[in-house]
This record gives C-alpha cells, structure tokens and sequence, in this order.
C-alpha cells in the first residue's frame, strides 16, 4: 500500500533492524562453525579456544534482543496514517483481523528486504574482513562459513521474529470503518513483572546447583551444558521482560506521585498522561533497558572473573612457594581484553537502544499531534508542553535505569559456580642435609624421614564491584534519554501547528 514518509521510514528502519539481527546472528554462527582443526588459525585468543567461542557467540546472540526490541518500537511509527488506510479497507468489508494481518505481512515483507541486505552485508564484509597476517592468521573467522542450516534457520528466524512483534504490538488494535481505532481497555499495571524477575533469578540460581550436580554425576554427552544454556537464557529474558513490563508499573506510580504533590501545569499535565498511558514508558525505554541489563551483567561477570583469576594466581604463587618450583604469573591482559570487547558490543546495543527511543519519542508526538495542537490554539504555551513531554520522559527514566543496572549487576553472583574453596594447600617437602646428594629425597625412607609438611591459607575470591563501570553505563543511559528527548522536541513544534488540527 502506498503511504506517506511515516510509513517508509518505518519500511526503512524495519528493514535495517531485521539487517543488523542477520548480521549479529550470522556472525555468532559463524563463530559456531569453528572446530578444533581451526585452532590457532586466528590472532584473537577468544576463537582459538573452545571453552571461550561459546561463550562469544551466545553473547553475540544476546546482542539481537535490543535490536529485535528496536524492530517492535519501528512498528509503531506512523501508526495513525496507516490506520486511516486500514480504515479504508474496513469499509470495502474487511474483517478486524484481516487488517491487523495485513499490517503485520507489510512489517514482514520488510523484514524480509533486511534479511536479504543482511546477507549481503556478511558476505561482503567477510570479502573486506580477510586480511591474514604473514603467519596465514585472521583476526576474524573469515575463513569459515555457518552450515546452510544454520543459514537457512537465520533467514527464516528474523522475519518470523519479526512478524510476531508485530502481531503483538497489535493485537489490541481495534479498527473500524470509520477510522476510529480502539484498544483493549486497560487496567492499573500490576505487579506481576516483580514476580518474573524473581522467576529469572531463581532460573539462573540453580546454575550453580545443576553444575555441581553433573559434577557428581558426569555425563558423555552435551545435556548439562544444554540445560545450563537454557537457564541462563530463560533467566536474563525473563528478567528482561519484567524489568522493561515492569516500567509500566513504576511510570504509573510517578504519576499518581505528580498528580497528587505537583504544582505547575506541566507536572500535572505529565502525571495525568503517565497514569493514562503507564505502558509508553516500557515501550519507549525498552531497548535501552535489555541493553542495560546485557551491559551491567557484563561488567558484574567481568570484576568476577578478573577477582577469580587473581585469587587463582596468588594461590598458584603460594603453592610454588610452598613447593619451592618457580613460578610464572599468568596476568589478567587476555580477559580484560576480552570483556573490553564486550563493552563494545554493549556500546554498539546503546546506540541501537537511544535510537529506538528516538523512534519511540517521535512517534508517540506525532499520534497526538492533534491534541497537542489543540491544547495551542486553546492558549498553551509550546514551552509548557515541552516541558510536560520532558516530564513524562525523564521522570521514569532514573528509577528503571537504577533497576535494570541492579538486576544485571547481580545476575552473574547467581549464574556463575561459586570457585571459593577455603581448604589449605598442604605440601610435603624434602630438603636434602648437607652432604647428601641432591636426589636423596627420591628414596622414600629418606622422604619420609626428612620430610616437612607445610601448609598456606588459600586467598578467598574478593569480588570488588565495578561502581564505576555501572555509574558509567547508568549515566549514559540518562544522559542518551536527556538529549534524545532534546532532539525529540523539534517534532514538538512541527507538531503542534494549526493546520494539524484538520489531522483526522
């Protein structure tokens, strides 16, 4: 159906979303695909071993969850104009259902065009990623390819991914003939997503549980580690989810706040369309949540496994002095450069979020265009909106950042296997007397005879948390929602002329 520029940009950014989800999960097959004869091959420690390239491509794959939030928030975009086509196909007698099929096929075929660029993009960066050093290693694994099921399964999981989005960003819309659209009434938000949260933590505490389990009870196949895969899944989407559908919660009780202690026409009028509509928030913050989330459970996994291996160091130093063997300290370099790399990757997640918020922040201006510039022509000032759109913005911004950085900070204390043993190391030395020959204690009479037995207290992980990195990503998350909502309010004023009043 033709539309108008709405309606493209939403085709547009659709289609580059469902691109950037092909190109994330192709990579992370990609990473899949390397074997054991593939060691060595490459310059990057994370691929050449194999207890680490899982661990690399299921981040990858985490990766995909803000941008397939990104898809649902594109869409919305432009949603009253497409309603009013919709509309049109109400009156040539189609069904309710029928439309909100065909609105979510138009998101499909879409997502289909961003499929198939995603592939071009793999393919083509694959070609100008290949650089061998003069040893024939590659800084990435562009000498391997996914299987074709794995292909095959990436370009038919985004665009049903895609398609289901859209059938449940509107499975309350009702359109009539006449144009006139309804949602299903809703009522006050409750505190069920408190209840899937504590449900993803319980997923992920019995990690620890299971792992111990499989270690009294090993197996020759891949069950605990699939098991394991899927409590750790299930348990940081469903922690995700309650913390982006808990939003609505916490946008409600702002603005019950507002409406009962403001004093000024804009907090008032911020609390009143909070309480109206609690569930714009989550829909507005919800990328830019699951991006927290992935990113302060990255930086809680990183101070715990730099805490882990220095422990282990000085453990490893105590026992060789103990010994009386040498000992070469390994450092922290190789992880800290790995997690260094996740951070970028929750930096590019950021991007993609403040954008969706953008998308979202527009969107919900242009909906009610009509009512904003109504509220205008009767005298209100562009200045008083602006600042009740800032409210309504900003206001639940701080405490669901505080949440979601607090839930992933704590995610990795509950997944990942406690390593503290606080038994002592005990070492049983020989030193040969003077004048005995430096072999002596080979004999075990003579072992046992001028033996020692010593002893040294092991050093307990002490996990220091990252403050700095969790205030970092806090505060560019507030930051990004301050001057998103900034730019936001240039379609304020666009928005609110007098001729946007003839807007059916």
């Amino acid at each position: 159906m033709a539309g108008n520029r709405s309606d493209r940009a939403r085709i547009a950014l659709t289609a580059l979303s469902a691109a950037l989800g092909t190109v994330t999960l192709l990579a992370a097959a990609t990473v899949f695909a390397v074997t054991e004869r593939h060691a060595t091959r490459y310059s990057n420690p994370l691929l050449n071993e194999s207890g680490l390239r899982p661990g690399v491509a299921f981040a990858m794959t985490l990766l995909t969850i803000p941008v397939l939030t990104f898809v649902a928030q594109c869409g919305r975009l432009g949603a009253p104009a497409r309603e009013r086509r919709l509309a049109s196909l109400r009156m040539a007698g189609a069904t309710p259902r029928q439309v909100v099929r065909i609105a979510a096929v138009e998101t499909f075929l879409a997502s289909v065009l961003g499929v198939v660029g995603g592939f071009a993009v793999y393919f083509v960066g694959r070609a100008l990623l290949d650089a061998p050093d003069a040893e024939g290693r590659r800084p990435l694994p562009t000498d391997v390819l996914p299987s074709v099921v794995s292909m095959a399964g990436v370009a038919v999981a985004v665009p049903i991914l895609v398609l289901l989005l859209a059938l449940l960003t509107l499975r309350r819309v009702v359109i009539t003939p006449l144009g006139l659209v309804r949602g299903a009434r809703r009522r006050r938000p409750s505190t069920a997503p408190g209840v899937l949260i504590l449900a993803g933590g319980g997923a992920c505490a019995l990690v620890e549980p299971v792992h111990r389990h499989f270690l009294t009870h090993p197996r020759g196949d891949d069950l605990p580690l699939i098991i394991v895969g899927v409590l750790v899944v299930s348990g940081v989407l469903a922690v995700s989810v309650g913390i982006v559908t808990g939003t609505g919660w916490l946008t409600y009780a702002i603005g019950r706040l507002l409406q009962r202690f403001a004093r000024r026409p804009a907090g008032l009028l911020a609390g009143r369309r909070m309480m109206a509509d609690p569930f714009a928030g989550s829909r507005t913050f919800a990328a830019m949540l699951v991006a927290l989330v992935i990113g302060s459970a990255a930086a809680g996994l990183s101070a715990l496994t730099l805490a882990e291996v220095k422990a282990q160091g000085e453990n490893t130093r105590r026992y060789a002095e103990l010994s009386g063997q040498p000992f070469v300290p390994e450092g922290t370099g190789f992880y800290e450069r790995a997690y260094q790399l996740v951070g970028y990757a929750v930096l590019v997640a950021m991007v993609i979020a403040a954008a969706g918020l953008l998308v979202a922040l527009a969107d919900g201006i242009l909906a009610r265009r009509r009512a904003l510039a109504s509220l205008v022509a009767t005298g209100a000032s562009h200045g008083l909106l602006a600042r009740a759109l800032s409210w309504q913005v900003i206001s639940p911004v701080v405490p669901a950042v505080a949440l979601a950085t607090l839930a992933g900070m704590l995610l990795p204390r509950l997944t990942v296997p406690s390593t503290n043993d606080t038994a002592d190391m005990e070492v049983w030395r020989c030193t040969p007397l003077p004048g005995d020959p430096h072999d002596a204690c080979a004999d075990a009479a003579y072992q046992q005879a001028h033996g020692t037995l010593l002893t040294a207290e092991k050093v307990p992980v002490t996990v220091h948390m990252p403050w700095g990195q969790l205030a970092l990503l806090a505060g560019g998350a507030v930051t990004a929602t301050v001057v998103v909502t900034l730019v936001g309010l240039l379609f304020l004023r666009m928005s609110t002329r007098v001729t946007e009043l003839r807007t059916s």
